[in-house]
């Protein structure tokens, strides 16, 4: 097949975090697999082509996703005049393949859900205070019109729901993510087919014993949808417990409950009395996550929901014992006590729990390393997931 992943994210241009790994891997897998593959994305500073891991990578300057989805549609018509595309894929997350299926409705389309915007804005609470709310109101009324509430969610004018509407087929992850969809966009067929993950990384840490040090590490984006408000609760409960534990915060740090504070500084400005406890590495890429999985005994990832998350993926095929709340996706990658352990959200004393748990079990913390890797290396390679992404295809095909 002739496929083309239409992404602003990947790991040679724009670095966001689980998309851009998805992509990167997909491509690779289907170019190994025979497949003819060109994918378009995006780049701060430059338009460029590059041949790599036997696929061809179209890097489109453009400083955010909605420039990348108009910039991207020239590039995409050349290539596409000067040999067709059979399918083309696209993330919902930003729509970024939106302008291209308006300009060729019969090129068949399968849209990769990964988590749509407005998901995430209810996860992060952006929509801000009552105060702020009446003074956008009161704003509206000062220059005579009646505005329409910002933070009531219109699906009408969201265009990654253009784009699910636009599919020709659509596929999730996760269970949880399904049907969250399902509910907000309207009951359109969805696969369900987790995402591959064929691991760069070859480590199983020695485990610690129980009177060592350990680091448990948090990664993601310091923000509240991913639970670190709980896991800032937790900390000085956990101190209080074991003090030989030492806590690793890898992210880019955004917004705070404090206004005017990034997530690292509120974090430090709550522990301050646990200063000497804790760590900010900040955005990691991709390439040197191996550093970060060098020094690391646990990782925690408590957030308040998840759709399929790639770090999780990657640090159980490291070998590193995970802690996951178990309300989305990460409950069909985990079996508690087995692969993993699943917590509840908004739950520090449930993360206080596991963390003293797998610190006082040495034992646990191998078996769960060992059972960890061996049911990602199993259930995630790119030899079951590719049959299983061409028949999607072919399906997507079909059904144009």
């Amino acid at each position: 097949m002739r496929i083309a992943y239409i992404s602003y994210e990947h790991p040679l241009g724009i670095v966001g975090g689980g998309i851009g790994t998805y992509i990167g891997q997909i491509s690779k897998l289907m170019a190994s697999r025979g497949h003819e593959i060109e994918v378009f994305s995006g780049h701060m500073d430059q338009n460029q082509t590059l041949n790599i891991d036997g696929y061809t990578l179209h890097l489109i300057k453009s400083s955010n996703s909605s420039e990348f989805r108009k910039n991207v549609l020239a590039k995409f018509i050349d290539r596409h005049e000067a040999k067709l595309f059979e399918v083309i894929e696209s993330p919902e997350y930003g729509a970024d393949a939106l302008l291209i299926k308006k300009k060729f409705p019969n090129l068949p389309l399968a849209v990769k859900l990964h988590t749509p915007s407005f998901l995430v804005s209810l996860l992060n609470n952006y929509n801000g205070t009552f105060l702020k709310k009446l003074r956008f109101i009161i704003g509206g009324l000062i220059r005579g019109k009646i505005v329409k509430p910002y933070w009531i969610y219109n699906k009408e004018n969201d265009p990654e729901y253009q784009l699910f509407l636009l599919s020709n087929s659509v596929c999730s992850p996760s269970n949880s993510l399904k049907k969250i969809v399902n509910e907000a966009w309207g009951n359109k067929a969805i696969s369900v087919i987790p995402n591959l993950f064929i691991p760069s990384i070859d480590l199983i840490p020695a485990a610690k014993k129980d009177e060592d040090a350990i680091t448990v590490t948090f990664i993601g984006k310091l923000e509240r949808r991913k639970g670190i408000l709980d896991l800032i609760k937790a900390i000085p409960m956990i101190l209080k417990e074991e003090q030989k534990i030492h806590f690793m915060f890898v992210g880019t740090p955004l917004g705070s409950p404090n206004k005017g504070l990034k997530m690292d500084e509120y974090i430090n400005l709550k522990l301050k009395k646990h200063i000497n406890h804790i760590e900010f590495k900040g955005f990691v890429a991709y390439q040197e996550m191996d550093k970060v999985f060098k020094e690391t005994d646990i990782c925690i990832f408590p957030s308040l929901w998840e759709n399929f998350p790639t770090v999780c993926l990657e640090a159980m095929s490291a070998g590193i014992p995970v802690i996951g709340t178990g309300n989305g996706g990460m409950a069909d990658i985990i079996e508690n006590d087995k692969t993993g352990i699943l917590i509840h959200k908004n739950s520090p004393k449930e993360i206080t729990q596991a963390i003293v748990k797998l610190k006082r079990n040495y034992k646990l913390r191998k078996e769960i390393a060992v059972n960890g890797r061996k049911h990602i290396l199993e259930n995630y390679n790119g030899d079951k997931m590719g049959k299983i992404i061409e028949g999607f295809y072919k399906k997507t095909i079909e059904a144009h």
